[in-house]
């Protein structure tokens, strides 16, 4: 690892081999947590290498993975969405609080996601999941209803805020969750690694998908550091309100 400094508008007394070891973010509202999300694409914008809808493995590199990690230990939490759950093995370290987001309940309860952490897991889901997915998911995790008939980004974050305390939630996708929780105005800030490969393909999915702003909307951005390793890439955006 050889992490170099080309920008950086808040840490230039750290060393760049420390990055993302310790960040200061802001206070968090009263109404949700400071939440920021944490992805990695291709050059072309592609989170996965493999099928739609599998897994990111490959896209980033070893100082990727380092940095991801750092970035679990800055949270009080995660959050994922359910594709991101349904795509392979979810892990984290034990101690650390997970959420995933789901409306029909089609979450693996066998994930080690759930697995490694008794107690640690919870599952935001709509008041019209079924009975028994209901049952199945809290044998095996903590179930938050937020919203009716799909979930409630909002009303998710409140209850994450209020409700169970958390200060700073980082979110790791999918592109489908992130545009909801941008969109919305629930995203603070964007960590975004840019590995060097071209992956290509119309169907292949970015970090944001989904529905997406309506036409010349947009969520605009302020850069607030850029590192590099080798010609892998680590971005720091905060989210311009206003």
């Amino acid at each position: 690892m050889a992490i170099k400094r080309l920008f950086d508008s808040e840490n230039l007394n750290a060393p760049p081999e420390a990055l993302y070891e310790r960040i200061l973010f802001p206070s968090a509202p009263p109404d949700r947590p400071y939440a920021f999300v944490n992805m990695v694409s291709t050059v072309d914008g592609k989170v996965v290498l493999g099928a739609r809808g599998g897994p990111s493995k490959g896209v980033g590199g070893p100082t990727d993975q380092l940095l991801l990690r750092r970035l679990e230990r800055c949270a009080d939490a995660c959050l994922i969405g359910g594709g991101t759950l349904r795509a392979g093995p979810v892990i984290y370290p034990p101690d650390t609080p997970r959420y995933a987001v789901t409306g029909a309940g089609d979450v693996p309860l066998d994930n080690r996601f759930f697995r490694d952490a008794p107690g640690r897991a919870g599952v935001f889901a709509p008041a019209a999941l079924p009975e028994a997915r209901r049952q199945a998911i809290s044998a095996a995790a903590s179930l938050y209803i937020a919203g009716n008939a799909h979930v409630d980004p909002v009303e998710m974050m409140r209850i994450l805020r209020q409700e169970l305390g958390y200060l700073h939630v980082l979110c790791e996708g999918g592109p489908t969750l992130n545009d909801e929780l941008f969109r919305l105005g629930l995203v603070d800030e964007l960590f975004l690694t840019i590995s060097p490969k071209i992956r290509g393909g119309g169907e292949a999915q970015t970090i944001v998908a989904g529905k997406g702003f309506p036409e010349r909307e947009f969520a605009p951005l302020e850069l607030i550091s850029l590192y590099r390793d080798e010609s892998e890439i680590y971005l720091r955006y905060r989210v311009r309100r206003g």
